[in-house]
C-alpha cells in the first residue's frame, strides 16, 4: 500500500514525503523504520516527528510540525488516533476467529439456552437456565453460572466468571480473569456474652452490564446486596478495578486501572476516573465529573469539572494547596534576605544629621 492510498483510506491530506512510497507496517515514532506508518496524538512527542524514520506520520490537521527530516510524509487527519486505529489492522496479524461450536470438554447444562453461531471453548461451564446470545464467544475456562445471561456478539476471554443470575448486554468484551457478580463486602458485628461475632449479610442481588461495555483483566464487579449493581451502556473499565455492591454508573463512563469504588456510589453520565483513585460509599458523582489520578473522594461531587487530591476538591483549588508550601518557602527566603539587609544597615555607621 502506498502513502497516497493510505491517506485516501483515512481521509487525510499528504504534506511532504513521497506519496508513492510503500507502507508495510506500523510503529511508534521512536521505533519506526522506513516503510512504517506512525502517528502523533500527544503534543508531548511532537519533537520526535522530525527525527522519526517513518515513511508516513498521521498528525492533526492543525499540528505545528514539519515532515520528518528522513523524507517521510505527514498525513494530516481530523484524528491521528482514529486514523492509526484504521491502519493497524492492515499491517498486523488479525486476531484468531473462533468458529461456532461447543468444545468436547465444555460442560453445558441441558437447561441452558445457546444462541446461533456461539463458540464455547475448552473446559467452559454453562449452568442451568443460563442464556448465551447469538454470535457470542466464550474462550477457554469461562464460567457462566446458573440463570446468568449473555447478550449477542459478546467476547468473554479465558478464566472469566459470570455468577448466577447476572445479566450482560450485547457486544460486551470481558478480559481474562474478571469476576462479575461475586458477593459484596457486607458483614454485621455483634458483641454478646460469647464475645464478638461477625456475621455475613446475604448478597442477594445481581449485576447488570449494559451494551457495548468493555471490562479489563482481573476486574471485579460485586453483586448487589439487593437489586442490582449497574454498569451503563458504552462504559469502559480498565484492568484491576474494584466496583462494590449496588454501585451504579451512567453511560459513557471511563474507569482506569486500580480504581476502587465503594458500595452504593452512583456515577452520572460521562464520568471519568483516572488511575488509583478511591471513592467512598454512598456518594453521588454528577455528569461530566473527571476525578484525577490518586484522588480520594469522600463526599459528593455534583458539578462537572476536574477534581484532585484527598479529599478531592476542584483542580484549581487543589493546585493552590499543593503550591502553598513552595510559596511559603519563597516568602521565608525573601524575609531572611530582608532581615539580613536590615541588620547590615543597623551595623553600618550612620552619617551625622545635618541641622537646618
Amino acid at each position: 500500500m502506498t502513502v497516497s492510498e493510505l491517506a485516501a483510506l483515512v481521509g487525510g491530506r499528504i504534506e511532504g514525503g513521497a506519496p508513492g512510497a510503500a507502507v508495510r507496517g506500523v510503529a511508534s515514532l521512536h521505533d519506526a523504520v522506513e516503510g512504517d506508518v506512525s502517528f502523533l496524538a500527544n503534543p508531548k512527542y511532537a519533537t520526535q516527528v522530525a527525527q522519526t524514520k517513518a515513511t508516513a506520520v498521521f498528525v492533526a490537521e492543525d499540528a505545528a510540525v514539519s515532515p520528518p527530516e528522513a523524507g517521510g510524509a505527514l498525513v494530516r487527519v481530523p484524528s491521528p488516533d482514529g486514523a492509526f486505529a484504521k491502519a493497524v489492522p492492515l499491517f498486523t496479524v488479525p486476531p484468531p476467529v473462533r468458529e461456532p461450536g461447543i468444545h468436547a470438554s465444555a460442560v453445558v447444562d441441558p437447561a441452558a439456552k445457546i444462541g446461533r453461531g456461539v463458540h464455547i471453548g475448552p473446559l467452559c461451564w454453562v449452568g442451568p437456565n443460563a442464556e448465551i446470545g447469538d454470535g457470542t464467544v466464550l474462550e477457554a475456562h469461562v464460567v457462566i453460572a446458573d440463570g446468568a445471561s449473555i447478550g449477542e456478539n459478546c467476547h468473554i476471554y479465558p478464566m472469566v466468571s459470570v455468577r448466577e443470575r447476572c445479566r450482560i448486554g450485547a457486544r460486551v468484551i470481558i478480559h481474562n480473569g474478571s469476576v462479575i457478580g461475586a458477593d459484596g463486602f457486607g458483614y454485621e458485628t455483634h458483641v454478646g456474652p460469647e464475645g464478638i461475632k461477625v456475621e455475613k449479610i446475604p448478597q442477594l442481588g445481581i449485576v447488570e452490564i449494559g451494551d457495548d461495555v468493555e471490562i479489563g483483566a482481573n476486574t471485579t464487579i460485586d453483586r448487589a446486596r439487593f437489586g442490582a449493581t449497574v454498569i451503563g451502556h458504552h462504559t469502559k473499565i480498565d484492568n484491576l478495578v474494584q466496583i462494590g455492591h449496588n454501585v451504579r454508573t451512567g453511560p459513557y463512563c471511563g474507569i482506569v486501572s486500580q480504581v476502587g469504588i465503594a458500595g452504593s456510589t452512583h456515577l452520572g453520565t460521562g464520568v471519568m476516573i483516572w488511575g488509583q483513585a478511591g471513592l467512598a460509599g454512598h456518594l453521588t458523582i454528577g455528569d461530566g465529573v473527571e476525578i484525577l489520578a490518586h484522588a480520594g473522594v469522600a463526599g459528593d461531587l455534583t458539578k462537572p469539572g476536574q477534581y484532585l487530591g484527598a479529599p478531592a476538591v476542584p483542580k484549581r483549588e487543589a493546585l493552590r494547596v499543593f503550591h502553598a508550601p513552595r510559596a511559603v518557602e519563597r516568602l521565608k527566603e525573601q524575609v531572611a534576605a530582608l532581615e539580613a539587609k536590615v541588620r547590615a544597615l543597623e551595623a553600618s555607621p550612620q552619617p551625622p544629621v545635618q541641622e537646618a
